[in-house]
């Protein structure tokens, strides 16, 4: 049985050689978002291959996602398949998460200037 390392949660998941790595995911409450059912049409459920070994892209993939993206280990979580290798599977960064660290993070160091001020007022 192979393990899947999903990053950047740093959960590893044990799964079935053939099984998708979405429903490896799902089952170790991973989550990858989706709304096609798994049909590749949404494309919402793309991961990175780190390392280790998968599937090889199947032709919706082929024909959904760009040759050089897949090339560089961007995979539909919906087609991937385990073999009988373990393999580290990267999630993306949400944009609405990306989005608020940095607002949080322009808010910490306004507050810190704010500070500053006071002491040296």
């Amino acid at each position: 049985m192979p393990n899947v390392t999903f990053l950047p949660a740093g959960i590893t998941a044990k799964g079935r050689i053939g099984q998708s790595l979405i429903s490896v995911a799902r089952a170790a409450r991973i989550v990858i978002p989706q709304r096609c059912g798994g049909h590749a049409s949404c494309q919402m459920c793309r991961v990175y291959l780190e390392e280790g070994s998968v599937s090889a892209p199947t032709a919706l993939e082929r024909r959904k996602m760009r040759e050089a993206d897949l090339q560089a280990g961007l995979r539909l979580a919906c087609q991937v398949r385990l073999t009988a290798l373990d393999c580290t599977i990267r999630l993306p960064e949400s944009k609405l998460k990306s989005v608020v660290q940095a607002a949080l993070a322009r808010q910490k160091e306004e507050q810190s200037d704010e500070t500053w001020k006071g002491w040296n007022g």
